[in-house]
């Protein structure tokens, strides 16, 4: 089980202990609990999963293309400056390119774009095929390319920090939401008793617990939105 289920599954559990808590009604506490579970399998964790992916492709992308506009600086030659690229790689990289060998070295720079499915990748390729037609410093030829795989790595940081700052807040506000309603379920017991039950108060909670779910799913959403100036539509990302 991943950290990210486990974490959901709490919060999953917790909402349901509150809202049996709060209506003292086995049933719909089942209910709402089972309907957390099932978002959090099922829309929460692939969203964070499939965010997590994209941001991990983005990182070897820049790494790939800053370490091989260096080696190529220095090797002159799109081979060798694969082979040192390469072998910097993480683990998962290394495998899928093992599976190219039956490719040529520009074929597989080619296919790459397939894993690297962002627009600078493209650009990059598009500077690797000046360099060979005109030559050139590609120092000098890649410096804006890196300049913006740099300025979106930074996007990416900054966008990582604001997410889990509102996470962090949000969480708080409705932490403290839901704790008043437990509080106000034991200090007010004779209230408590004369509204337990009632249609409008049960329909009162479950409002509630669904706009905790929807604020949930408004928050992943929006923190996984990534807009990388120039990403292609996404590709099984």
């Amino acid at each position: 089980m991943s950290n990210k289920l486990f974490a959901f599954l709490v919060i999953s559990l917790i909402v349901g202990v509150i809202t049996y808590i709060a209506l003292d009604n086995i049933m719909i506490a089942a209910i709402v609990l089972a309907t957390y579970v099932l978002a959090s399998m099922f829309i929460f964790v692939p969203m964070l999963n499939k965010y997590s992916i994209k941001v991990k492709r983005y990182h070897e992308c820049y790494h790939f293309i800053n370490n091989f506009v260096i080696a190529l600086s220095i090797k002159k030659s799109i081979g060798g400056s694969l082979e040192t690229t390469v072998n910097s790689m993480p683990n998962e990289f290394i495998e899928l390119y093992e599976g190219l060998e039956n490719m040529t070295d520009k074929e597989k720079l080619n296919y790459l774009s397939s894993y690297f499915y962002f627009y600078v990748y493209q650009l990059f390729l598009q500077i690797i095929n000046l360099w060979e037609e005109q030559g050139g410093d590609i120092l000098q030829m890649s410096k804006y390319l890196i300049g913006e795989v740099r300025n979106n790595e930074e996007y990416i940081t900054k966008s990582d920090a604001m997410a889990v700052h509102k996470y962090v807040e949000i969480s708080i506000l409705w932490g403290f939401s839901l704790l008043i309603i437990v509080i106000l379920r034991f200090s007010l017991k004779d209230f408590y008793q004369s509204i337990k039950g009632k249609a409008l108060f049960v329909v009162s909670i479950c409002l509630t617990m669904f706009f905790v779910l929807m604020t949930i799913y408004l928050l992943i959403s929006k923190g996984t939105n990534l807009k990388l100036k120039g990403n292609e539509n996404e590709k099984n990302a």
